[in-house]
């Protein structure tokens, strides 16, 4: 058995492309599809998924516990700091060891989701 995706309802697909352009992620699949009043968006993660729907009267509504989180895990981690700080991304749990010792920090996508993104094993 293997995960296929995590999907979400967003604010707008568009933005989420781009958000999640910043940390790597390529789209995959970007299907309008209006009679159903949606638009789906795949976006492949090295060998992870997520997949948001941009539904028509639907808002996203994320919790802001860092516990509930998508988590990434990193080979280059002082170059995704860079690029963080490049693209003014939000911050919502400061730099800090995860239990296991290695390098983490918590950031925020457009709609509020919270992100860990954690330092590959050395």
């Amino acid at each position: 058995m293997s995960l296929k995706h995590v999907s979400f309802i967003c604010s707008s697909a568009e933005v989420m492309a781009q958000f999640y352009g910043v940390l790597g992620a390529v789209v995959e699949k970007d299907w309008p599809m209006p009679a159903e009043g949606l638009r789906r968006l795949v976006l492949r993660l090295g060998e992870g998924r997520l997949q948001f729907f941009e539904v028509e009267g639907e808002h996203p509504s994320p919790k802001a516990h860092w516990a509930e989180h998508i988590a990434l895990e990193l080979e280059d981690f002082d170059e995704m700091l860079r690029i963080l700080e490049v693209n003014a991304v939000k911050i919502s749990r400061p730099l800090s060891k995860s239990p296991s010792g290695r390098r983490m920090i918590f950031i925020l996508d457009p709609d509020g989701r919270q992100l860990e993104l954690l330092e590959a094993n050395p």
